[in-house]
């Protein structure tokens, strides 16, 4: 037995005292107290010594979030203020240190489950998202899969962007920023990307010469024995804006092939990194990467998937499927997933027994009891890898574009009928916007999860361009869509299903939702213009939204059963325009949907 000293549990910092959390806490305030941790050494035996002790660290949705940080929901425990890329690196670190402590001779290997960047705050979007690609060259992060964000600039561009070279500049506006990106010093990762089920429709391969998956040897320094790892990469499906250019795969189907291709070249300790969604509330854990999973174990039940990476949903997991830990640990940093085992180079698989899993958030500064951070090396590289980035930027986000009534912030908080203040104070900019400029726009709607966050003020009581891109970081173009009044109906039903993750934020409407049963958690009715006019079911209207939902992103079909008749321009133009004619702006209130009983 091994006791670790005090000193060391600095050291170890929040990976062992502060996961011993009670359910349900909120750690805003709760003070932390360190405990003792004992870790145990196995005793080697004949059998057991031979066996490989491996860790497997995640992240995943990482959106350029150099510096973010927000709440992080973790069954029933709500963790506030948890983030920033820094403070994940040192966690990284600190889990690592740990099991290094317990394993003197294991094997630690760092993976993402896609989304690095893509909608990223100001000091990543600009330098297209060089800054992020730093950090998790910082992170020592050596296999990872594509997210339907890793589209956002094209597959060329970010594979690019992996390989240390300059990103193309053109159709970017900003002289500031063009010049700003020319100077900005990529590196090259050391990353590798897995995708197995994406094929480029006009030559039917994968994009960027990517491969389905790859083999990494893991060896003991000691004794020398290794067992090969195989890695598969796998993209959600349901994407129709990306499926317009690519085939993507059933996942499942993808996965059972390259499984069977893998256990022919003799690796049967297989990992999936999956661009696909999972979620864990009260002790069960369901979504598509479960159903993968599930439908997986149907198509091919000798399969040897052992652990599942999971992404995109933006959700707190950490169940099994038929023994299969399926982690994700919610977005911009703001935890980790860490997996440990032991391989057996006799059977050259996972001992399935051996297999834990568990998602450590990132905690805030405030709720350590000291810096455990100040001595480490990634932790030095990234703070200097953002201030740099910050350094780099700050002539265009500090840049004051308007002002906002009462010089306070408006809040992207989701109230309890799931609106948001400053989603509804960006719908409200792009329709009136466009109207001045001449378009025909009747609504405005976008979703939650399309706005990142509050619309805030400077020290001058401004708002600045750089709140405007951490609000809106996708760079999204601004469709009109003409829709039936049925369609818009439609539409709104559509974010009051089980399986949505995201709601609707919407300009020009007003409408009232009762609770109804089976998958339709709510129902739509009253549904009217803000001069208080039924909406016509038949009637035509013009509806203004960003590209991804135009084309039924997040679910949301009925945007396809309309047709796009005009373009209003980029996101980030409308509002900027916006503010710098109709400031100071309203707080706007949170009274366009309404409740009964």
């Amino acid at each position: 037995m091994v006791r670790i000293s005090r000193k060391s549990l600095y050291i170890l910092g929040a990976l062992g005292c502060l996961g011993t959390l009670i359910a349900g806490t909120n750690l805003s305030n709760s003070p932390l107290i360190p405990q003792k941790t004992v870790y145990a050494k196995k005793r080697s035996s004949h059998k057991s010594s031979a066996n490989i002790a491996v860790q497997f660290l995640g992240i995943n949705d990482l959106h350029g979030g150099l510096q973010t940080t927000g709440k992080l929901f973790m069954d029933k425990t709500v963790v506030e203020n948890a983030g920033t890329a820094a403070r994940l690196g040192g966690y990284l670190d600190q889990a690592q240190a740990a099991f290094k402590q317990a394993h003197p001779h294991g094997v630690t290997t760092r993976v993402q489950s896609g989304d690095m960047v893509g909608a990223s705050p100001a000091n990543s979007a600009l330098l297209d998202d060089g800054p992020t690609l730093a950090v998790l060259k910082a992170m020592n992060v050596k296999v990872g899969v594509i997210g339907n964000h890793e589209f956002d600039h094209g597959l060329t561009q970010y594979h690019h962007l992996i390989d240390g070279k300059r990103p193309s500049t053109t159709g970017i506006k900003n002289a500031q920023q063009v010049t700003a990106i020319k100077h900005y010093p990529f590196v090259k990762t050391g990353m590798q990307i897995v995708i197995a089920n994406v094929r480029d429709r006009q030559t039917n391969k994968i994009p960027a010469n990517w491969q389905p998956y790859t083999i990494k040897k893991v060896t003991d320094p000691k004794t020398k024995a290794s067992v090969k790892v195989g890695y598969i990469g796998i993209l959600n499906t349901n994407l129709p804006g990306i499926a317009k250019h690519y085939k993507l795969l059933n996942e499942a189907q993808t996965i059972a092939k390259y499984d069977k291709k893998l256990r022919a070249k003799g690796v049967k300790a297989i990992v999936v990194l999956g661009h696909t969604g999972a979620v864990t509330q009260n002790g069960k854990t369901t979504g598509d990467a479960v159903n993968d999973l599930k439908q997986l174990n149907k198509i091919d039940p000798k399969n040897s998937v052992d652990l599942f990476f999971a992404g995109h949903s933006h959700q707190y997991a950490n169940g099994r499927v038929n023994g299969v830990p399926v982690v994700q640990a919610g977005m911009q940093g703001r935890g980790y997933a860490n997996i440990t085992a032991q391989l057996s180079p006799k059977t050259h698989d996972f001992i399935k027994k051996s297999i834990t899993s568990k998602v450590t958030p990132i905690y805030p500064l405030a709720a350590a009891p000291k810096d455990t951070f100040s001595k480490d090396k990634t932790v030095k590289k990234i703070n200097h890898i953002i201030s740099d980035a910050n350094r780099r930027v700050a002539p265009i986000i500090n840049t004051e574009v308007g002002a906002i009534q009462g010089n306070q912030t408006i809040s992207n908080d989701l109230s309890s009928n799931k609106e948001s203040a400053a989603a509804y104070a960006v719908v409200d900019a792009q329709r009136t916007t466009a109207n001045e400029q001449n378009h025909t726009v009747d609504f405005a709607v976008t979703s939650n999860d399309s706005i990142r966050s509050d619309m805030k003020v400077n020290t001058s009581g401004k708002v600045t361009l750089g709140t405007l891109y951490d609000m809106q970081p996708y760079g999204n173009s601004q469709p009109i869509v003409e829709m039936t009044g049925k369609d818009i109906i439609d539409l709104l039903n559509e974010q009051y299903t089980k399986s949505q993750l995201y709601f609707l934020e919407i300009s020009g409407l007003t409408y009232k939702f009762a609770p109804a049963t089976g998958d339709q958690l709510f129902t739509v009715s009253d549904v009217k213009t803000d001069k208080g006019t039924p909406l016509n079911p038949t009637q035509k209207y013009h509806v203004l939204t960003n590209d991804y939902l135009s084309t039924g992103g997040d679910g949301y079909a009925a945007f396809t059963h309309g047709t796009i008749v005009d373009n209003a321009g980029q996101d980030i133009d409308l509002l900027t325009t916006y503010l710098q004619g109709h400031s100071p702006i309203a707080v706007p209130q949170l009274n366009r949907k309404v409740p009964l009983k």
